[in-house]
């Protein structure tokens, strides 16, 4: 069911942010960090996300207010997603910026990251704990074959699916190392 993609995908989401936060840690403590895996993240949570999962939320939300009415947290959510997509941009320069070897002072770039890292799990949380309980509790069997049937996009996720990305490959690898070391 789709609530249950967003779910999971949201928990990819989660575990990327995390990684994050351990460089940032990292670059706190003024150690070396692997900026192009940085690049990686934040670009699949933008890619990933303006292709397959926002598109796929606001199909869910836009529905959710044709039928049950506007709800202003719900109806803020697809400037939220244009918002996060702007900054993600933003962010990505930066970071092509530093690959380029132009210099960005450490306290710009771990203020950005940091930033970044809030931004994504504020949004991350309000859908969780407000929106998508909501909408679940609400949604009937009916509206969920509906939404369904609205979604025509392929979901083969660029890291955790099937096929890897080239562009994806340091960071797929790394997703393996941590599941195999959690186990």
């Amino acid at each position: 069911m789709m609530i249950e993609r967003i779910r999971r995908e949201h928990g990819y989401m989660t575990r990327l942010l995390a990684i994050l936060k351990r460089k940032l840690q990292t670059l706190k403590n003024e150690q070396a960090v692997n900026y192009s895996l940085i690049k990686e993240i934040v670009d699949y949570l933008c890619s990933h996300s303006e292709a397959a999962h926002h598109p796929k939320e606001d199909l869910i939300y836009q529905y959710y207010m044709e039928k049950y009415g506007e709800r202003e947290y719900i109806a803020d959510l697809e400037a939220d997603h244009r918002n996060l997509s702007e900054k993600t941009h933003e962010f990505l320069g930066v970071i092509d910026m530093i690959l380029q070897d132009v210099i960005v002072p450490q306290d710009v770039f771990i203020n950005q990251l940091s930033d970044f890292i809030v931004e994504q799990k504020r949004h991350l949380d309000l859908e969780e704990k407000e929106i998508l309980p909501l909408i679940k509790q609400t949604f009937t069997v009916e509206d969920w074959q509906h939404v369904e049937g609205k979604w025509t996009q392929n979901e083969d996720d660029p890291v955790f699916g099937e096929t890897i990305a080239d562009r994806y490959k340091q960071l797929a690898q790394l997703v393996r190392e941590e599941m195999l070391e959690s186990k």
